[in-house]
């Protein structure tokens, strides 16, 4: 089996960042929309989180997008300007390769500790189980859950807060 590259995402890789978003849109609680976005939605989201200077990075196999990550925004106002939300999806048929761990890792060593301090995964509880394996392996721990703040599928979803703080240089 061959090895994803992980790589700074291109305007190229984006329909294939639509097409996996769209299928947990679709068929999932994984994300709270209840409609995917389109390619020119993936290119702002792109321009905007390289112009704050953070890591938006894609898993290629063979020359398909498999997977997915970024660094954006926690909240818009000022004081969180050092706080991010990471956001990981891989292709479905992908899981359980090592993808998800790949493209966490690589969030992390680009992720400038002078403009990121704490990153904050929000992680749907209804079977989001992988993913707070996958960010407890990497340091993060559970800061809280807030019940019942979602509802999609015809149920109502809790959220896992999870945290980890970068290493400042200042």
């Amino acid at each position: 089996m061959s090895t994803a590259e992980i790589r700074p995402a291109g305007t190229a890789d984006l329909p294939g960042v639509a097409d996996i978003y769209r299928h947990y849109v679709e068929n999932t609680v994984a994300t709270f929309d209840y409609a995917a976005q389109d390619v020119a939605h993936w290119e702002a989201k792109l321009r905007s989180i390289e112009a704050a200077g953070r890591p938006f990075v894609v898993a290629v196999l063979d020359d398909e997008v498999v997977g997915f990550a970024y660094l954006g925004p926690f909240r818009e106002k000022q004081a969180y300007d050092w706080t991010a939300e990471d956001t990981i999806y891989v292709r479905p048929g992908f899981g359980g390769r090592g993808i998800g761990a790949a493209l966490m890792a690589r969030l992390l060593a680009d992720a400038d500790p002078d403009n990121v301090r704490t990153v904050i995964a929000v992680i749907a509880a209804t079977g989001g189980e992988p993913s707070v394996a996958l960010h407890a392996r990497f340091g993060f721990t559970e800061v809280g859950r807030l019940r019942t703040v979602g509802y999609k599928a015809e149920q109502w979803i809790d959220c896992i807060y999870m945290q980890r703080e970068l290493s400042a240089r200042n």
